[in-house]
C-alpha cells in the first residue's frame, strides 16, 4: 500500500506541474524540467555531502564507547557459550563440576540480559542523537534542494532513493540525475548555524 501511495503521489506531482506549465503557456505546451537526486549518495565518503558525512562521523564517534561495550559483552557471552559447549562434549568418564556449569550458565544469562538492556539504551540514544545531530543538516539540505531546483528551473526534483525503497521506479532516465551537481552546489555553500550541531 505504501509503495502504491508513493507512486501515485509521484505521478500526481508530475501531472500537477505539467498541467501548471501547460496552463501558463496558454495553448503552447512546454516541457516540465524534472530531475532526480539519489539522497543515498549523500553519505558517500568520497563524493557525498561533506556536512552530512561529518555529522555521521561525529555521531559514530559519540556512540563508539557504547558499541565497544556491547561488543565486549557479546564476546564474553560467546566465550561462556563455547566453554559450556566444550564441557558438554567431554567423555562420560570425565567428571564435570555441575556447580561450575550452573554458575557459568547463570553468568551467561546475566550477561545476555545486560546486553539486551544496554542494546535498548544504545538504540534509544542513537535515535535521539540522530535527530539532534543529523536533523539540522538534513533540514538544511532540504532547503538547499528547494533553492537549487528553483535556480536551475526544475519544476520537480524526486528523491530516487525513497522511490527505490518503495519499489516505485518503473523507468529512469540517467540524464535526469542531478545528484552530483547538487552535491557540488551544496558543498560549495558556506557553513550555517543550522549545520553546526556538535555531539554532546
Amino acid at each position: 500500500m505504501k509503495r502504491f501511495t508513493t507512486l501515485v503521489l509521484s505521478l500526481v506531482f508530475a501531472a500537477v506541474f505539467a498541467v501548471s506549465a501547460f496552463a501558463q503557456a496558454g495553448a503552447q505546451p512546454t516541457l516540465t524540467k524534472i530531475g532526480w537526486i539519489d539522497t543515498g549518495a549523500f553519505a558517500d565518503e568520497k563524493e557525498g555531502v561533506t556536512k552530512y558525512i561529518n555529522a555521521l562521523k561525529a555521531l559514530d564517534n559519540e556512540m563508539k564507547p557504547r558499541v565497544t561495550e556491547l561488543q565486549g559483552i557479546q564476546t564474553k557471552v560467546q566465550a561462556i557459550a563455547k566453554e559450556l559447549d566444550d564441557w558438554s562434549k567431554r567423555p562420560a568418564n570425565v567428571p564435570v563440576d555441575q556447580k561450575a556449569v550452573l554458575a557459568k550458565q547463570d553468568e551467561g544469562q546475566s550477561l545476555q540480559r545486560t546486553f539486551e538492556f544496554k542494546k535498548k539504551e544504545y538504540d534509544a540514544a542513537v535515535e535521539k542523537r540522530s535527530g539532534e545531530v543529523l536533523g539540522p543538516v538534513s533540514a538544511d539540505i532540504s532547503k538547499a534542494i528547494q533553492e537549487f531546483a528553483k535556480s536551475k528551473g526544475y519544476a520537480v526534483v524526486l528523491d530516487i532513493a525513497a522511490l527505490a525503497n518503495a519499489n516505485a521506479i518503473l523507468a529512469l532516465d540517467p540524464s535526469s540525475n542531478i545528484t552530483k551537481e547538487f552535491i557540488a552546489y551544496y558543498n560549495a555553500r558556506p557553513a550555517t548555524a543550522a549545520t553546526a550541531a556538535t555531539p554532546k
